[in-house]
């Protein structure tokens, strides 16, 4: 059963008298937000977050996640403090070697494909391809939306086209980078560390998700760490416009998206 991590009184002790820990006030404030934003997490422990334990914890004043190997499906810690429409979301993240997560957002709960299981769009944490480092992946959907350095329009039947590129630029694991998602009605954008990593207008009526929750997960594969802070988010209106097929017209020279398993790693062209 998922249950939340909560700081106890002995532990807040044991940091005020151990000098080898961080300082207490330290640890316990919670990060101050940018202007219109809330911060997500409180940086001592999980509240308004929910997740099994077994994987989810909070290590030096940051939401960390470790899977040892052995998880037969990926796993999320999803956070209870409401659903996401319209929204931009910062967070500095950090994660291992050979480690695999993302930021689950609009997602949707599915308890009957087992423990802690979100589905929906993903702004991926790969620290083994550049060109899946911060793309746009639907966990158990549509898979690879788009890359890292493409423009992508997806067509009302749901075939993601190349419309446009950025630079690919590589983001070495181990070291804080800064992941930035704005969401506005159907486009999508993300960035690591201010740089452009995709654009998406999603036209698929049937496939898009326009609401759901906000998540963070650990992955099938490798042993793996990921870690979380400065966690903000800030709600925009709800109606903002939809863009319409017709504002959003693909190229005849547009290429598809190439599918999962059929797509070789690229190399960055820019550091």
């Amino acid at each position: 059963m998922s249950r939340r991590l909560l700081a106890t009184p002995l532990l807040a002790l044991a940091l005020l008298i151990d000098p080898g820990h961080r300082g207490f006030a330290e640890e316990a404030s919670a990060p101050t937000p940018p202007e219109g934003f809330q911060s997500v997490f409180n940086g001592q422990d999980l509240t308004g977050w929910e997740g099994s334990s077994k994987y989810w914890s909070v290590e030096d004043g940051c939401l960390t996640g470790k899977a040892d190997g052995t998880l037969k499906f990926n796993r999320f810690l999803i956070w209870r403090g409401g659903t996401l429409r319209n929204f931009e979301l910062r967070v500095k993240v950090k994660v291992s070697s050979r480690g695999n997560s993302g930021l689950q957002y609009r997602g949707r709960e599915r308890p009957d494909l087992g423990e802690s299981v979100v589905t929906g769009y993903q702004c991926d944490v790969v620290a083994t391809r550049p060109d899946y480092n911060g793309m746009l992946y639907e966990e158990r959907g549509r898979r690879i939306l788009a890359h890292t350095g493409e423009k992508v329009v997806i067509d009302p039947k749901g075939q993601p086209w190349v419309v446009g590129q950025f630079p690919l630029m590589a983001f070495p694991p181990e070291i804080w980078h800064e992941y930035r998602v704005v969401v506005e009605g159907n486009p999508h954008r993300h960035w690591i560390d201010g740089h452009p990593t995709v654009e998406v207008i999603d036209l698929d009526e049937k496939g898009r998700m326009l609401e759901g929750v906000l998540a963070v997960q650990v992955h099938v594969g490798p042993p793996m760490t990921i870690q979380y802070r400065d966690f903000f988010l800030k709600s925009l209106s709800n109606d903002l416009p939809m863009v319409a097929p017709e504002q959003a017209t693909i190229p005849k020279n547009a290429r598809m998206v190439e599918t999962q398993g059929h797509d070789g790693p690229r190399k960055p062209n820019a550091s």
